[in-house]
C-alpha cells in the first residue's frame, strides 16, 4: 500500500484548479474548506467541513475531483472518498 501526503503548495494548487474547473459558485458552495488528507494506493481520502458538502461531492463531482488530482499529482487516483473533518478514513485507525 502506498500513501502520498501532499504539500501545503500542491493543496492550494489542488484547491485552485477546483476553483477553475467547476467556478467559483460551485467552490464556494461545495469545496470550500476541502482538505486532502491523502492518496493511499488509488484512492483520495479528503476531509469536507460538513457532511452535506462531502455527500454533494461523493454523489455528483468524484469523478471531475479524481480527474483533477490525478493530473495535479501524476498518479492514478480512481477513487475519492470525502467524510466531514475529523471523521476516519479507516475503522480501526482514530481521526487524524
Amino acid at each position: 500500500m502506498t500513501s502520498f501526503r501532499p504539500t501545503k503548495i500542491e493543496q492550494f494548487a489542488f484547491e485552485a484548479k477546483l476553483n477553475r474547473f467547476f467556478g467559483e459558485h460551485v467552490y464556494d458552495q461545495v469545496f470550500l474548506g476541502l482538505e486532502i488528507v491523502e492518496v493511499v494506493d488509488d484512492e483520495l481520502r479528503a476531509w469536507s467541513p460538513s457532511e452535506h458538502c462531502a455527500a454533494v461531492i461523493d454523489l455528483h463531482y468524484s469523478k471531475k475531483v479524481a480527474w483533477i488530482a490525478q493530473t495535479l499529482f501524476n498518479r492514478p487516483v480512481r477513487q475519492v472518498r470525502v467524510l466531514a473533518r475529523g471523521m476516519s478514513h479507516n475503522a480501526r485507525e482514530q481521526p487524524v
